[in-house]
């Protein structure tokens, strides 16, 4: 199993301010922050849905109690149709970085054969001993009979905003090179392929 590496230079997006104001109003659609265990269970379902390996709930408590504010749930009348779950770590100049590796979890990405790795650079550092806040985005999931339409967008926008205003430097994530849609979502959105991760999942 592989991943790839990708990386986005601020100002690189393809996307106009008004493109983003009106991605960010879709008919029908509410976007609500996520505020307590009530809402897990459609979180598990909705990402749960196209995963082959499967989360565990303590995976999802692990982002969600640690940055509430980083989850946005995407509804309509209501039900939830979309979500996107992040994470802040703070890393050394020149530190790797894995996507969910930290001293209290190490979780395995979603999978098929093939993964990319994604980051979004917004500002370059010199100095070996500084440290940098980099976000990462965990978890994007929308409805099947909800795709199409800019949900996915809206949430990678409003997450990207959010980890940006909270000091992130650069946001990484993974997803499968295989995932054509996603592939073109985040290159829309400024990113670029960096890196190859061979064997990158388990369900191989």
């Amino acid at each position: 199993l592989c991943a790839l590496s990708i990386n986005q230079i601020e100002g690189s997006t393809s996307l106009t301010k008004e493109d983003e104001e009106a991605i960010l109003r879709i008919n029908g659609i509410n976007f609500v922050n996520y505020t307590d265990e009530s809402q897990l269970d459609e979180i598990m379902r909705l990402v749960g849905t196209d995963l082959s390996e499967p989360y565990s709930i303590f995976t999802y408590r692990y982002f969600l109690h640690n940055w509430p504010q980083l989850c946005i749930i995407a509804t309509f009348k209501g039900i939830p149709v979309g979500c996107v779950v992040c994470k802040i770590d703070e890393v050394r100049t020149g530190q790797e970085l894995h996507g969910h590796a930290n001293e209290q979890s190490q979780v395995d990405m979603p999978t098929e054969d093939n993964a990319s790795r994604i980051i979004s650079n917004d500002e370059a550092t010199t100095s070996n001993k500084h440290i940098n806040k980099v976000g990462y985005l965990g978890m994007l999931a929308v409805d099947k009979s909800f795709r199409g339409i800019g949900i996915g967008t809206s949430l990678s926008i409003q997450a990207l905003d959010r980890m940006r205003c909270l000091g992130c430097s650069s946001v990484v994530l993974e997803t499968e090179a295989c995932n054509k849609g996603a592939m073109r979502l985040y290159e829309r959105l400024g990113f670029i392929r960096e890196e190859l991760l061979e064997k990158y999942y388990l369900n191989w």
